[in-house]
């Protein structure tokens, strides 16, 4: 009986130490005794270190430089992970060359053992560094030899990660039209692979480039599907970080009661689970929202708060560099005075000139738009003269033609009178000299020399037809212009701007030509030309 309940309370002991050694931040707590051998305790610090990265750089890097200490010459692949992880953090840190140098030595030995798939994300974290140090050609170099080998390899992971890289370097670049170019071909494929994990964090990535082009509504839409992700992953954090998020996405449509909503949300987590940073956001998104609101009172009160937190967090995570900062003052009190009353002076001037350079600015602006008006008023002015020049010449040609085409048909008419009068005189002398046979024969004579007359009288129709069309308008014009001139007044003015002889006008008129002088005659008066002034000129320059 004795021996049942010891062996009962050896398995108890044993199964709380196998579960509480399933627990980050519990495992290495334990004697070392627990720890079976240095391969076991290396692969727990390992474990810790990577469990750590996210949530407390300090452990996590005093974890990997442990795990280091521990590892075996031989032990390549560990040795370049813990150079990998070690440059991540020193590269958060801002430790840059630090940074280098362990990627460097993590990427030596991944070439050594041709490990194309660890080269590839070296590859991106030196491209993530080097984004950090701002020079565009070697984040180019990395990024195009990472693509190279994930695309050699064909894995199509190495290849969405890649995607993504790029696509977060176009944003930081500013140039969103190839940011959402990279992060959609990246989401392509995790959507291929099913990978959830890359999947939402493409959509985090897209939702940030969403709300930066205030497209709020579609980075809501994304982070909703985010948070149904998170909530399946119970990952207080970043549910807490996402109701976050929503928040300032409606604050920024000014839907202030929904931003309000998801911020308490956030704080419930954050302050359940401890999140002091979540927690000092919140309270300054939540002054920001009450502003807006004209609530000034709660506005002031988390702007305190936010003050509070922020100040708390800087404490723990800066203590040691306040305390140097802290007797560095105290040796340059004086020196910092004189350089804060010259920086005043400096931010005065700066100010004065800025503002100098803004008006500076709106009135050369306001020159600009002044002269661009101006040319735009002066090319439409000078394309309506244009069209009206050549509106102008093309009517000048086809008075032109016409007026040669009316000379022709007049010249024909002239032909006309000629051939009656010789008519007349033929008709006078037949009827002198024929018998009644012969006047028969005459008379059939007479008929078929005036048919063809009255083909000859069918141009004074053309001709009246011709007029028609010249001075179509024409006649309506000089109605309105001089309301007291005649039908025949109006006809002989039509005449005369096509250039017409008094004698051509008296001959299709079938008038004397002192008919047609005394008519000129009443024109002149009515219209009130000068003497000195030619009336068929004075009737063409007439505009209509």
């Amino acid at each position: 009986m004795k021996l049942t309940i010891v062996i009962f309370f050896l398995l108890v002991i044993t199964t709380i130490n196998s579960q509480e050694l399933d627990k980050p931040g519990i495992r290495l707590s334990k004697q070392p005794s627990i720890i079976l051998n240095d391969s076991i305790q290396l692969k727990e610090l390992i474990n810790q270190a990577d469990y750590y990265l996210k949530k407390d750089i300090a452990k996590s890097k005093k974890l990997f430089n442990d795990a280091f200490v521990l590892m075996e010459e031989y032990d390549s692949v560990r040795k370049a992970y813990v150079f990998y992880k070690l440059g991540i953090i020193h590269r958060k840190k801002g430790l840059f060359s630090e940074s280098y140098t362990h990627l460097f030595k993590a990427e030596k030995i991944y070439n050594k053992l041709k490990d194309t798939f660890n080269i590839v994300n070296v590859s991106l974290e030196l491209a993530h560094l080097h984004r950090y140090l701002d020079d565009s050609l070697k984040i180019k170099q990395q990024l195009d030899k990472a693509f190279k080998l994930s695309t050699k390899t064909n894995d199509s992971l190495l290849i969405g990660k890649t995607y993504d890289f790029m696509g977060r370097t176009f944003f930081y670049s500013k140039k969103y039209d190839s940011t959402n170019y990279y992060y959609e071909k990246a989401l392509g494929i995790f959507n291929i692979l099913k990978d959830s994990s890359n999947i939402n964090l493409i959509y985090n990535n897209l939702s940030v480039l969403y709300g930066t082009q205030n497209q709020h509504h579609k980075a809501i839409k994304l982070r909703l599907k985010i948070l149904d992700y998170l909530k399946k992953n119970k990952d207080k954090m970043g549910i807490s970080l996402d109701y976050f998020n929503l928040s300032v996405s409606y604050f920024k449509l000014s839907e202030l009661e929904t931003s309000l909503k998801y911020l308490d949300s956030s704080v419930v987590i954050a302050k359940k689970e401890d999140f002091k940073y979540r927690i000092s956001r919140a309270h300054m998104l939540r002054s920001l929202v009450y502003a807006k609101m004209n609530n000034y009172k709660e506005a002031y009160e988390n702007s305190i708060l936010f003050k509070k937190h922020s100040d708390s967090i800087y404490d723990i995570q800066k203590q040691n560099k306040i305390k140097e900062l802290e007797l560095k003052y105290e040796f340059d009190i004086e020196r910092k005075e004189l350089e804060l009353t010259a920086s005043k002076k400096e931010t005065q001037n700066r100010f004065y000139i800025l503002l100098f350079s803004l008006i500076l600015f709106f009135l050369l602006l306001i020159v600009f738009l002044i002269w661009r008006n101006y040319r735009a008023r002066s090319r439409i002015v000078r394309d309506k003269f244009e069209k009206e020049k050549l509106k102008k010449e093309i009517l000048t040609q086809k008075v032109k033609t016409s007026e040669a085409e009316l000379k022709s048909i007049i010249a024909d008419n002239t032909m006309r009178l000629e051939f009656i009068k010789q008519l007349s005189k033929q008709i006078k002398t037949d009827k002198n000299l024929s018998q009644s046979k012969d006047v028969k024969n005459y008379t059939n004579t007479l008929l078929l020399k005036l048919q063809q007359q009255i083909s000859t009288e069918s141009k004074l129709s053309l001709l009246q037809d011709k007029i028609n069309i010249i001075n179509q308008g024409f006649d309506q014009k000089i109605i309105e212009l001089f309301p007291n001139l005649t039908k025949t007044e109006r006809e002989v003015c039509s005449f005369l701007r096509l250039n017409l002889s008094i004698k051509e006008i008296a001959s299709i008129r079938n008038s004397s030509t002192d008919s047609i002088k005394a008519v000129r005659y009443r024109i002149r008066k009515k219209m009130e030309v000068s003497k000195n002034q030619e009336l068929e000129h004075f009737i063409q320059n007439l505009s209509f």
